[in-house]
């Protein structure tokens, strides 16, 4: 039997030796704000024909003279924002003023289905793409005062539909940069679901869409979406209409058609952390690696590929001063062609550093392989070795675990996995697992959090996640009907739930721990919403917790020593 790793004591004293050695300082690109050179017009009405026949509504703002109010001169680079909420209304800032007046036309078009455009509306997907495609062509060949050069800009659905553009653009598309921010990696795994169990997201928010004058409500491509998900139908599995709209799997088009990407999201976002898995496909992708692969150090990087992640709630900070500057500078790289100096970093990773208050820029993900497990244990323990006795715990309300207090700082740097041996009386059973960090004091800090449907279980090696030792950090799971195997009731299953990635510093001190709960608890970073066939085999089942010798349900982090990370030069945003 291998010796478990350790966190406390010896295993800490050695943690340097089994993480990334200190990185240098990188004489990197530090943004330069630029003063607004521009006025900026009032938004114009255009409509622009697609494909299958279908107008889309736009509006266009373009830099004018700031003396005279009149247009300026010229030509200018084209930002494009493709919304579903309607158009931006009286705030100049909300429809891109600040490019506009530091030199670019700024376009905001209506997604088919909302606004003042027809068609019907979809989730995203590949009409989408085609339509972002053809409005590009449009903005960079029949948009008055276009210099040919089109970017993509926004945030939420604004950012994540620029995805689908990029992989419809095509090789020789005048789509020269994108920078989708507040975005996820993973359609299925980020919004839709958590563990296999929908969550209230998609319906919820599909209400809150001006349809257009084309669209059904009732009949349109979204309700269709939205039915499987509150029903138990087809789109309440991954099935093939969410690889489809897997960010990742779209990745090696992406790269192929040329197109550099600036991503962000934050640690407290709906999806938090959600931009890391696009950093990580693009990365790969470049390099003709496995898109879902980790990024390990040493291993090659391009600054065609960056991703921000900050301590910020969902649009948090977004079209504030130093975020917009961040992708002004950007857009220029690409755009203008000035030599900003991004597109030549080799850390385009840049995180903020929770509990550290400090940006650290890094290039492999996770930074480090070391690993700490923690072992349920009797009296609410985590423990460094396993379980000599054998006992159960019954979750009736919540299971907290917490160590002892850590004995060196340390930084957990990456996923997470809570492996559980579980028992249930009924076909089913759902299992939310939170991380806190408990200090001195007793304050609770939440870290991150994840859950998983039993029958969901079914573990798929080859896309899971490894760090030292084996150890397991990341477990993918298929998630299809095929894959679900109901449970025998009181028969004893192991189950890995998949923690969220974070990057936090876990002081000497302080306490780890992991709560388990049978349903999402109230500050779960979604609100789930089981479908009918689910609840039936929930039941009112009474579910329990291994902590055997034979069957030891522990949790496994992420770890690397605090000295193994330097500071950004670069405050890539606030810090609160």
């Amino acid at each position: 039997m291998k010796k478990a790793h350790r966190l406390a004591g010896a295993v800490l004293l050695a943690l340097a030796a089994v993480t990334v050695a200190p990185a240098a300082a990188e004489a990197s690109w530090v943004p330069e704000p630029e003063p607004a050179t521009y006025g900026h017009s009032q938004p114009t009405a255009a409509s622009v024909t697609m494909d299958d026949g279908v107008m889309l509504s736009t509006q266009v703002v373009y830099p004018t003279d700031p003396a005279t109010g009149a247009r300026a001169p010229g030509t200018f680079p084209v930002l494009l924002s493709q919304t579903p909420y309607g158009m931006a209304g009286p705030d100049p800032r909300a429809g891109g003023a600040y490019f506009v007046e530091r030199g670019y036309i700024y376009v905001t078009a209506s997604v088919r289905g909302t606004g003042a455009s027809g068609g019907q509306l979809d989730w995203f997907g590949a009409r989408q793409g085609r339509d972002g495609a053809a409005l590009v062509g449009w903005a960079a060949h029949g948009l008055p005062g276009s210099d040919g050069n089109v970017g993509l800009d926004g945030c939420s659905y604004l950012g994540v539909d620029q995805w689908y553009t990029a992989a419809e653009a095509g090789p020789h598309s005048a789509l020269k940069a994108i920078a989708p921010f507040c975005t996820d990696s993973e359609m299925y795994e980020d919004l839709a679901t958590v563990g296999g169990v929908p969550t209230t997201f998609i319906p919820s928010i599909a209400h809150a869409f001006p349809r257009g004058p084309q669209d059904n409500p009732q009949t349109d491509p979204l309700s269709v979406t939205v039915n499987d998900l509150t029903t138990g139908g087809a789109r309440s599995y991954d099935n093939p209409y969410w690889h489809g709209l897997d960010v990742q799997d779209l990745m090696p088009r992406i790269v192929a058609n040329g197109i550099p990407a600036l991503s962000e999201a934050g640690w407290k976002d709906l999806f938090p952390g959600g931009s890391i898995g696009a950093y990580v496909a693009a990365q790969n992708a470049y390099f003709h690696r496995p898109v879902t692969a980790p990024i390990a150090a040493g291993q090659r990087v391009t600054g065609r590929y960056h991703a921000v992640v900050g301590p910020w709630t969902h649009g948090e900070h977004v079209n504030e001063d130093v975020l917009s500057n961040i992708r002004k500078e950007w857009f220029d790289t690409w755009l203008k062609g000035r030599p900003t100096g991004m597109a030549n970093t080799t850390k385009p990773l840049h995180l903020f550093q929770n509990g550290g208050d400090r940006w650290v820029d890094t290039a492999a993900w996770p930074p480090s392989t070391g690993t700490g497990t923690y072992y349920l244990d009797s009296g609410n323990a985590l423990t460094t070795t396993r379980p000599t006795a054998a006992g159960t715990d019954e979750i009736s309300s919540a299971l907290t675990y917490t160590t002892t207090p850590l004995a060196r700082d340390a930084v957990l740097d990456g996923p997470i996995d809570v492996s559980l041996y579980l028992k249930s009386t009924t076909p089913d059973a759902y299992v939310a697992a939170t991380v806190n960090l408990v200090s001195p004091t007793g304050v609770v800090t939440k870290v991150s959090d994840g859950g998983l449907l039993a029958s969901l279980r079914e573990l798929d090696t080859r896309q899971s996640w490894y760090g030292s030792g084996h150890a397991l950090i990341q477990p993918s799971h298929p998630f299809t009907q095929a894959s679900q195997r109901l449970l025998t009731p009181n028969e004893t299953v192991k189950m890995d739930i998949s923690v969220l990635p974070n990057f936090t510093v876990l002081p000497a001190g302080y306490r780890l721990q992991v709560v388990l709960n049978s349903q999402a608890p109230a500050n779960f970073h979604f609100q789930l919403a089981p479908t009918p066939q689910q609840k039936a085999h929930l039941g009112s089942g009474q579910f329990s917790i291994s902590r055997a010798p034979w069957a030891p349900s522990s949790i496994t982090v992420p770890l690397a020593a605090p000295a193994s990370f330097t500071t950004s030069p670069v405050t890539w945003g606030p810090s609160s």
